[in-house]
């Protein structure tokens, strides 16, 4: 859609809010993340994983996806589409405490 608008009807509509409301029936801030993961990860191996995991692995550094990380709060160590999305936020958050420091 966002690539060939008139492909996908966008032919007629102002704004991509509206768009996405009318037509496809999520809030625009869905379909950005839907973007996002699309952009980041393509056709990875992360299938079997919700849009909230998705994304979070998406908004991580692409050397950080590929690794084992441990999480904060229980000290386990895990690769990113093992963890749950409250682990990847963890992990996500130690990461950028550590990169300010």
């Amino acid at each position: 859609m966002r690539d060939n608008p008139n492909k996908y009807g966008f032919k007629g509509y102002r704004d991509w809010e509206r768009w996405c409301e009318e037509e496809i029936e999520i809030s625009r801030n869905h379909a950005n993340k839907f973007i996002k993961v699309a952009d980041e990860l393509g056709a990875s191996g992360h299938r079997n994983l919700g849009i909230k995991a998705l994304y979070e692995i998406a908004t991580l550094p692409p050397e950080q996806r590929e690794q084992s990380h441990t999480i904060p709060s229980t000290g386990e160590s895990k690769t990113v589409d093992e963890m749950t999305v409250r682990e990847l936020r963890e992990v996500k958050t130690a990461l950028r405490e550590k990169e300010q420091a």
